[in-house]
């Protein structure tokens, strides 16, 4: 996913061109990959106003790209944010409508 220059994912994919360790496999990798903890798709379907892909923060973690790539459009239900990132995914939801 490409984001607009003016979004947190823009500068979080800058940051992945940089060498680093991957949060998953704690593995030295020459770039890294910007990962949604909670899949985009779920936070789509979750935020009515469509800017949470791009200015979530809280939600972005840099891996491999083998890391992402095995995750995928998942839910890492081990991820010890996955369930924080959930309910306040949800709450906020509750209120927006």
């Amino acid at each position: 996913m490409k984001a607009k220059k003016k979004h947190k994912l823009y500068e979080w994919q800058q940051k992945a061109k940089q060498r680093g360790f991957c949060y998953t496999c704690k593995r030295m990798c020459e770039s890294l990959s910007v990962d949604h903890i909670i899949p985009a798709t779920v936070v789509d379907m979750l935020d009515e106003t469509g800017l949470l892909n791009y200015e979530w923060e809280e939600n972005f973690e840099l891996v491999c790209s083998a890391c992402n790539k095995f995750k995928a459009n998942r839910i890492d239900k081990k991820h010890p944010k996955t369930k924080e990132l959930l309910l306040k995914l949800m709450h906020e939801n509750k209120y927006n409508n």
